[in-house]
């Protein structure tokens, strides 16, 4: 598998605070990715360094083998989608506004929308579900439609990777599966590499492909769905007595004892 993301030796420190250490991973290209670990340890400060938000203290990072020293802005844009987990003010925008801010990093500020790009616009749109809203402000949307219209300003950017920080935190249930269902099949149908920050071990291990997890900022477990979901793996990453029950083929629920 392609690599898409290429971290070596990295190192982020806020003061005399460190929060990643020595930490290399690479993420494949087309794969989804969950983030795990309890608060503070690291998963969204790596996530703030893989989508250009946080400057590393130490090490490198590549994306599509080239350094982030050497690639510039827009063509960073072009590629990396990045999603904070509390998304500005929308301002009054309707669905359909918002989304055509995706195709910024295509025409720049003063670039006219042509037919492709209203194109795009619209298959966003549509891809995410959000037809019969896209003249609504995005203001009165509810939790998860909102973030679908966020997600499908990202697919507007035409961007190869989505980088999702905590998209399912202020959802029911009911829109955290159908947040993380929508992440997977748009994942599959535009063959996207997906780096997310869960807080779920069962969602993440039902939705996505790895499961990554830090504590106190160093790599604790790598691993498919089924490696990591785990009573042993799952009680080293929490610092829990943790049992795991396999409900249905390659469906697990974890439990703390």
């Amino acid at each position: 598998m392609p690599v898409f993301f290429d971290v070596s030796n990295l190192d982020v420190r806020i003061g005399d605070t460190t929060i990643l250490q020595n930490l290399n991973l690479a993420f494949g290209e087309g794969e989804v990715t969950a983030l795990l670990g309890h608060n503070g340890s690291g998963k969204s400060t790596l996530l703030k360094v893989l989508a250009r938000q946080l400057a590393p203290s130490t090490g490198n990072v590549r994306l599509l083998g080239k350094s982030f020293r050497s690639t510039g802005a827009r063509e960073f844009a072009r590629n990396v989608g990045y999603l904070p987990q509390h998304p500005p003010g929308t301002d009054g925008l309707t669905v359909r506004e918002l989304v055509a801010l995706g195709r910024y990093p295509w025409r720049g500020p003063l670039g006219r929308y042509n037919e492709e790009d209203h194109r795009l616009i619209t298959r966003a749109i549509e891809d995410t579900g959000l037809g019969q809203f896209q003249h609504r402000s995005v203001d009165t949307l509810s939790g998860g439609e909102r973030q679908r219209a966020w997600i499908a300003m990202l697919l507007a950017q035409q961007t190869r990777c989505l980088l999702l920080d905590e998209p399912i935190s202020a959802l029911d249930v009911k829109h955290q599966v159908e947040t993380l269902r929508l992440v997977h099949r748009l994942a599959e149908q535009r063959d996207l590499t997906v780096i997310v920050v869960l807080h779920d071990v069962d969602l993440a291990a039902r939705f996505c492909d790895r499961l990554v997890a830090l504590k106190s900022g160093q790599l604790v477990a790598d691993g498919s769905s089924r490696d990591i979901m785990d009573s042993g793996i799952l009680e080293s990453i929490y610092g829990v007595p943790m049992g795991v029950m396999e409900r249905a083929p390659g469906q697990w629920v974890s439990y703390v004892h």
